[in-house]
């Protein structure tokens, strides 16, 4: 099976960016963490062009100066990092919880239920960050990329699915990409419409059509 998205945080970087004892503990400070945080939820709810730096350090409630001591890479670095713990908290489980799942429409329901959770739990105020990012920085080829790295890893996630009930290769690849595209726009929907039915018949149409069907 594929690896999972592995995304964890601390960011792997650091050990090639700042390898002294000093700079690793800068790394490690539970400030810094709360800003890569705050950069995360604010991303999702305002977009990248809509959440400055001076927004993200009133909302971790650390001071501004701190910025380009914690993150040399600057506004770009910091959005590479928040997309990552934002998708952490997303799919930290995703890959165990879908071997787990005994049909095919319960797998189904373990793609889609991180973003039922997501919408439910902050009032459909934050969205996609990978969306959020793509939307405002497709002109950026270093976020350009690590968003298309971040979806392909989805992707093949979600693809491994649908190969473990049946899928070839070529076409569980081809219904993951459908299953991600239809919840993207279901999200757009439920955030538009303060309601998680698009989430839900974006679930019952996918569960009713297992690998095979026309």
């Amino acid at each position: 099976m594929t690896a999972v998205i592995d995304v964890s945080y601390p960011v792997v970087m650091a050990a090639k960016e700042e390898p002294t004892m000093a700079a690793a503990g800068r790394w490690r400070s539970p400030a810094r963490a709360r800003m890569v945080q705050s950069a995360a939820t604010l991303i999702r709810e305002h977009g990248i062009h809509g959440t400055g730096l001076r927004e993200v350090a009133a909302h971790a409630g650390g001071p501004r100066g701190s910025l380009g001591r914690f993150f040399p890479g600057g506004k770009i670095q910091l959005v590479t990092e928040a997309i990552d713990v934002a998708l952490a908290e997303l799919f930290g489980d995703l890959e165990q919880r879908l071997g787990d799942a005994e049909t095919f429409p319960e797998a189904v329901g373990v793609v889609v239920a991180p973003w039922r959770r997501l919408l439910v739990e902050h009032d459909f105020a934050l969205g996609c960050p990978l969306a959020a990012t793509i939307c405002d920085a497709a002109d950026n080829d270093r976020l350009r990329g690590h968003v298309s790295e971040r979806f392909a890893q989805w992707r093949a996630v979600v693809a491994d699915a649908y190969t473990r009930f049946g899928a070839s290769r070529a076409e569980a690849e081809a219904r993951a990409t459908v299953l991600m595209a239809a919840l993207e726009g279901a999200l757009i929907l439920a955030r538009a419409q303060r309601t998680i039915e698009p989430l839900d018949t974006v679930e019952r149409f996918f569960a009713s059509h297992p690998p095979g069907a026309q």
